[in-house]
């Protein structure tokens, strides 16, 4: 946490270079990075079968907080990288970073609710062709923002008379099967245009 203003630095330098503006439709993409933090695995578990059963590989990069392990199986997922920081940089480290690029997909979705300065780093390193997550801040590398709802909308009542009231934020599981409807919706729009 001491150097994090580094990685933050170079984040930033990161999202001034060229970021690809391409798109890749649901059933062209081979390989998909998923990222989450690890208490949300088990809620990951529905939307990676779904896209297994497309015959999608998917590796699934989790940051667990210190040396919390992973305790479920994700079948189809294949690597489980666990994320390896330098606790002085708040940056990935080198190791991890090749064993990422190694596996690298055409596609990568951060579900990640809560700022992550290491999962932000690898979302900005990757060389995905279309990347979906919930923006965070002013950096943001992902072609498609899935937006968190407000706890409650402004004015107290939305337009269709919703109060808001007992909604909360969605977890990782519902928001990566949000990404997955809205990837496949501009996937049909695209081919039907």
């Amino acid at each position: 946490m001491l150097f994090s203003f580094i990685t933050k630095w170079a984040i930033k330098r990161q999202l001034k270079r060229r970021q690809s503006d391409g798109f890749c439709p649901f059933g062209g993409a081979k390989r998909l990075v998923l990222m989450a933090q690890g208490k949300d695995v088990q809620s990951l578990l529905p939307g990676i079968q779904e896209m297994v059963r497309a015959g999608i590989d998917v590796t699934l990069v989790i940051d667990t907080h210190r040396k919390d392990k992973v305790s479920v199986e994700v079948p189809g997922c294949s690597p489980i990288l666990v994320l390896q920081t330098c606790w002085l940089l708040k940056r990935p480290t080198r190791a991890f970073l090749r064993n990422f690029d190694d596996n690298d997909g055409d596609v990568l979705i951060d579900v990640s609710i809560s700022k992550s300065l290491p999962l932000l780093y690898l979302a900005v390193r990757s060389r995905s062709i279309f990347k979906i997550g919930v923006p965070k801040g002013e950096s943001n590398p992902f072609n498609l923002q899935i937006l968190l709802p407000e706890s409650s909308p402004r004015g107290g009542v939305a337009e269709d008379g919703d109060t808001g009231v007992g909604r909360s934020k969605p977890n990782a599981g519902e928001l990566l099967q949000s990404a997955l409807f809205y990837w496949k919706k501009i996937g049909v729009k695209e081919n039907n245009l």
